[in-house]
């Protein structure tokens, strides 16, 4: 999404002051690692030139894939989310028990010795999936490495396991042609006094300078120039949680990365908008199509992820082991939205202190491999919806359109927007490709799809086009006869991927949170004019938010009813000429400790002043 100069600025502006903020405040207590983020900007940093040819053929290999399996785990897995008998947490145990290093390394660290890992069997489970790369927590936030590392806080040295796990994965996927990955907290690390996050047995959750340069001089980059030179191959490094990194320390990973695996591809939460792809918020989700990262000649997703676990991210035995069946369709609709958006999907597991992955988890992954078998073709290599706005999960490929229907009760689906011809409709998973009746005037499209072709979880629609790249209508928001426009989140882009967004309800999950979150609304004003502002949002007398028209900024707030959806007017007024406008919100003051998290943003509308 290309912002025009005075937006630019002003985020800078913006980004500077909250910046100051926090280093005047030097006790604080709490960062949101979840929304917050260094540098001014979250993507885009990496030159153009770092996208050799390497990084290429593997961000081509990325697009095609789609796919891939996440595996949080570590020492955590062993406490199974229980600390003094109670439950706490997964894979962030140690800072929400809170649990001493001490007492972490004799109860966690120095008991995990998972006899029963076998990498082929992991291998196994991806592939039945459908996966197509791995991506295992090298190093996850309490410090402890899974691999043989030369700092002896290790998995093959500390307790005395002596098997490099990652190694023996790093064989089996070579063998297997399976692409392998590895996820490393370079900023959090619970275990060193430099390491940010450790404020029970350290001083403070961020940490002075000389400490956390120290630690990232002396383990990060000694560990990251391990992983990326004793392991093979490497397809992806996926880094987490970027506070107090500055650019010379990004550049120096993407260096030691680049030296030693030219081909590895690098996330953006590395931090300061270096990475070669961008990744969301978890479980991210997004209302329109995002293809503002792909450079000219190359198709660069954006990625999300998400869990087959409950209540955390690694083994618990609370969550660990449930039964998700009743989840199986949601997790295949979510594959396909995200594929739909432009996106590519990491699925995690979290193996149990054993090594062994619960049969539960493994039947979810498997689930999604048999739909995937049968309509693989709408999820590999396709291209996102051709609609920017999809009214529901859709895919394509030259010549085609993939519409996704989850769990098709109806006979009759409706599709507005697409002005190509269609040619033939028809059931992917009917082999027979028999056709299905349609009627189509002008962008309506109207379908017949007997209920005997309805697929269990969800059923896709192939629509053969006349043309190889599908012609749609102008989805630009247009102003309303009445004079009013009309801007609903549903109809916005996302300035950063570190916002979410609910489909059912259509408001915004996590935003307000970071002053670069910018929503984005496209307009054409046909009727120049004045306007008041109405904003419906679920209430939060802290946060206040910048309206920006390109002539105008205007100041807003969300003063009123807490947790209830709630229509308002704003003070103040807007002036639009005719013609397009893009119009923009940026968070200025956060959402305040009480709705945290829970805070709600349905959009806005404009009403002509007389």
């Amino acid at each position: 999404m290309l912002l025009n100069k005075k937006v630019i600025l002003l985020m800078t502006v913006l980004f500077l002051f909250q910046l100051s903020c926090h280093s005047q405040n030097k006790d604080i207590k709490f960062v949101d690692f979840i929304t917050e983020t260094s540098g001014k900007v979250d993507f885009g940093k990496t030159d153009v030139s770092a996208y050799t040819p390497e990084i290429r053929e593997n961000m081509k290999k990325l697009y095609e894939d789609k796919f891939g399996m996440f595996v949080h785990w570590g020492p955590y897995a062993q406490l199974e989310g229980m600390w003094k008998g109670e439950k706490v947490s997964a894979e962030w145990i140690m800072k929400r028990g809170p649990i001493s290093i001490q007492d972490y390394e004799r109860e966690a660290a120095g008991k995990f010795k998972p006899e029963k890992f076998n990498a082929n069997d992991w291998i196994d489970i991806a592939e039945n999936a459908g996966m197509k790369f791995i991506v295992l927590t090298a190093k996850h936030h309490d410090g402890f490495a899974m691999y043989k590392s030369a700092h002896s806080y290790n998995l093959v040295d500390f307790a005395g396991y002596g098997r490099d796990i990652y190694k023996e994965l790093s064989v089996a996927c070579a063998k297997r042609g399976m692409n392998l990955g590895f996820y490393y907290s370079q900023s959090q690390d619970w275990h060193e006094k430099g390491g940010v996050g450790n404020d029970w047995d350290f001083e403070g959750v961020l940490k002075p300078q000389k400490d956390f340069d120290a630690y990232f001089k002396d383990k990060v980059a000694v560990q990251i120039k391990e992983l990326s030179q004793n392991y093979g191959d490497i397809f992806m490094v996926w880094f987490d949680t970027p506070i107090q990194m500055d650019d010379d320390k990004c550049q120096l990973l993407m260096d030691i990365v680049k030296e030693n695996q030219p081909g590895a591809l690098v996330n953006s939460r590395l931090g300061n908008g270096f990475g070669h792809f961008d990744v969301s918020i978890d479980n991210g989700k997004t209302p329109s199509v995002s293809t503002a990262t792909w450079l000219p000649d190359l198709k660069v997703p954006w990625q999300t992820h998400e869990s087959v676990t409950v209540g955390g991210w690694g083994y618990t035995k609370f969550g660990g082991d449930i039964d998700r069946s009743a989840s199986y369709s949601d997790f295949i609709y979510s594959f396909c939205r995200i594929v739909g958006n432009g996106g590519v999907y990491l699925l995690n597991v979290a193996p149990r202190p054993d090594g062994t992955i619960p049969q539960s988890q493994a039947n979810s992954l498997r689930a999604i491999g048999e739909w995937l078998e049968v309509n693989g073709e709408a999820i590999y290599g396709a291209d996102p919806s051709p609609l920017k706005f999809p009214p529901y999960a859709i895919t394509s490929k030259p010549g085609k359109i993939y519409l996704h229907l989850q769990d098709l009760v109806q006979t009759q689906i409706e599709l507005n927007g697409i002005l190509s011809k269609v040619q033939k409709a028809y059931c992917l998973a009917d082999k027979s490709q028999q056709s299905l009746r349609f009627k189509q005037e002008k962008d309506i499209l109207n379908i017949s799809v007997p209920e005997e072709l309805h697929q269990p979880k969800v059923t896709v629609v192939v629509l053969e086009i006349e043309d190889e790249v599908a012609k749609v209508i102008d989805e630009t928001l247009q102003q309303e006869e009445d004079g009013s426009i009309k801007m609903p989140v549903s109809k916005c882009e996302f300035a950063i991927r570190r916002i979410s967004y609910d489909y059912e309800k259509q408001v915004t999950h996590r935003w307000g949170e970071n002053v670069k979150q910018g929503l984005i609304w496209t307009v054409n004003v046909n009727q120049s004019g004045t306007f008041k502002v109405i904003s419906e949002d679920s209430g939060d007398n802290d946060f206040v938010y910048m309206l920006m028209t390109g002539q105008d900024i205007l100041v807003l707030n969300a003063k009123g009813y807490i947790g209830k959806l709630t229509k308002r007017e704003q003070k103040g007024r807007v002036f639009l000429e005719k013609g397009i406008h893009q119009i923009i919100v940026y968070p200025k003051v956060p959402t305040s400790k009480e709705t945290k998290h829970s805070y709600k943003f349905k959009g806005l509308e404009l009403i002509p002043v007389k």
